[in-house]
């Protein structure tokens, strides 16, 4: 049965080094060669440590690539969660919701080669605790998003809709973040899926 988590926590400023510095080599092999050519051989190499080393911590490449989506995801939650702090302090609506997605598409495009392959090319990634739970905490805070917007919102079936709109949200926040286009574009297609998302909770444009 393939273990998907580390055997050990790094509690040393050297071992965590050592951690960190494998899960920085999976992603830069990620980047560049794809998933199909990660070994371990070829992540220790990278990393500048012993295949021991890599072994003391992860039984295999699969609990290393595991760590590393747990890392990436936690990095994405939490920039969301100082997006919704931040959009909650503006006094216009739409500002606020500009302001989440564009953080949305930014936390992705920062490291969109490796997500592009963890999402695209791994068939257990999906799967994982840590991806389960980070998608959960993302629904949860579609809905917090929802009660603080208060009467605002036109939404026949609050709840479910607020879900909804957060699930179609997130696959058109990673396709944007994955598309080979330049900074302009990109930026009016995040544009364009804040003002559609704001469309689809208050019932008008923006603008209108």
């Amino acid at each position: 049965m393939t273990e998907y988590k580390a055997k050990k926590r790094p509690k040393q400023a050297r071992s965590r080094a050592s951690f960190d510095a494998i899960l920085d080599a999976t992603a830069r092999l990620l980047a560049r060669r794809g998933y199909e050519d990660l070994t371990t051989n070829r992540i220790a190499e990278q990393a500048g440590v012993g295949i021991g080393t890599l072994y003391d911590f992860f039984p295999n490449k699969e609990a290393v690539v595991a760590e590393l989506t747990g890392r990436l995801m936690a990095g994405v939650v939490e920039n969301m969660e100082q997006a919704f702090a931040e959009a909650s302090r503006m006094e216009d609506p739409w500002a606020g919701v500009r302001h989440m997605v564009t953080v949305a598409v930014g936390s992705l495009v920062e490291e969109r080669a490796v997500f592009r392959v963890l999402l695209r090319q791994v068939p257990f990634v999906p799967q994982l605790p840590v991806m389960v739970s980070s998608r959960e905490a993302m629904a949860a805070l579609s809905q917090r998003v929802r009660i603080a917007a208060g009467g605002a919102l036109d939404l026949p079936m609050p709840e479910e809709d607020a879900w909804l709109i957060s699930e179609m949200l997130y696959n058109a926040l990673l396709e944007i973040a994955f598309l080979d286009i330049g900074p302009e574009r990109r930026q009016m297609l995040t544009r364009e899926l804040a003002r559609l998302t704001y469309r689809m909770a208050v019932g008008r444009d923006p603008e209108a």
